[in-house]
């Protein structure tokens, strides 16, 4: 109780300083860009002024969180301790019988929670804006892919976090932050996917030998088959369910989830049907409950295991 005590009070000490730092302030209107960029962009490429509906500006919405959100998340947690360790503001504090752990802590809260809600700000009026225009058509969609967006800044300022834990100074933290931000987003999204589309079976290969009587022959509606064939008859109601795909899919799948930056797209699509169905894309592993563990599991381990590499790496640090 007494430890929570000490972590709420650096929490609180946190979000102050936030408030009164002019980085803060950058930050919020960067993430208010982020947010309303793709509702602005798409109708002044049809050479109009307005505001895109939400089925309009996910694939948009998605492709510039992928690049941005990571790098602002990265460059962010970085600053959380490599700052104040470098000024030297942070010695005093945890002279007053405050472990590292709980200074550790304290510090993470209240810079998730300040940033966190200046995220959910500037989504939110984004989607107000959108609603109010176009109506709520498509805003489960939207509302899963800010989600994912919000999972994917965590994770990231979690990674800057652990790099700036050990007291190295700013350029340091920042250098390590933004070469994590071109492995993650370049260099490991594309090995991944390179991977995944090797692991991905081939096309049926019978389709089209026949010549074009094959594509001109008439076919009986599936409820006409006869049963004596052997062959049930089709629902025409799930043409577009996406069977389970093979162990090749299942470990595309966790491939995925390798990356936050490629578990953010994969959760996007993986909870919004509609706009996967309109790109033409199928998900790596299939849809189903094997996917949804996936998901869950890897956000949980980029949630939690960049936070414990940092802990360790500042309870260890050589701070005088």
């Amino acid at each position: 109780m007494v430890a929570t005590g000490k972590a709420l009070l650096i929490a609180r000490r946190e979000v102050r300083l936030l408030s009164r730092s002019r980085a803060t302030q950058g930050a919020l209107v960067l993430l208010v860009s982020v947010a309303w960029l793709p509702a602005i962009l798409l109708p002044l490429r049809r050479g109009s002024l307005g505001v895109a509906s939400f089925t309009e500006l996910l694939p948009l919405q998605i492709a510039l969180g992928a690049v941005i959100l990571p790098l602002l998340a990265l460059l962010a947690g970085a600053e959380l301790f490599a700052g104040e360790l470098e000024d030297g503001s942070l010695i005093p504090a945890l002279t007053l019988s405050i472990s590292r752990r709980a200074c550790f802590v304290g510090k993470c809260l209240g810079r998730a929670a300040t940033l966190g809600a200046a995220y959910l700000v500037a989504f939110a009026s984004a989607g107000l804006a959108v609603a109010a225009t176009h109506g709520g058509t498509g805003w489960r969609d939207w509302a899963v892919v800010t989600a994912s967006g919000l999972l994917v800044s965590f994770s990231s300022g979690g990674v800057g976090a652990a790099l700036g834990a050990a007291g190295s100074g700013r350029v340091r933290a920042f250098g390590a932050a933004l070469v994590t931000w071109i492995i993650l987003v370049f260099a490991l999204d594309a090995l991944l996917l390179t991977i995944v589309v090797a692991l991905a079976p081939p096309p049926p290969g019978s389709i089209g030998e026949h010549g074009h009587g094959e594509v001109a022959a008439p076919r009986a509606p599936p409820t006409e088959m006869p049963i004596h064939q052997g062959v049930e008859p089709v629902d025409p109601h799930a043409r577009h369910a996406e069977p389970e795909g093979p162990k090749s899919s299942r470990l595309s799948g966790g491939l995925m989830a390798l990356n936050p930056v490629s578990l953010f797209r994969v959760t996007s699509l993986a909870a919004s049907p509609g706009l996967r169905l309109r790109l033409a894309l199928a998900l790596p592993g299939g849809t189903g409950a094997g996917l949804g563990t996936t998901i869950v599991a890897g956000w949980l381990i980029w949630l939690v295991a960049p936070l414990a590499v940092g802990l360790r790496r500042f309870v260890r640090a050589d701070l005088t």
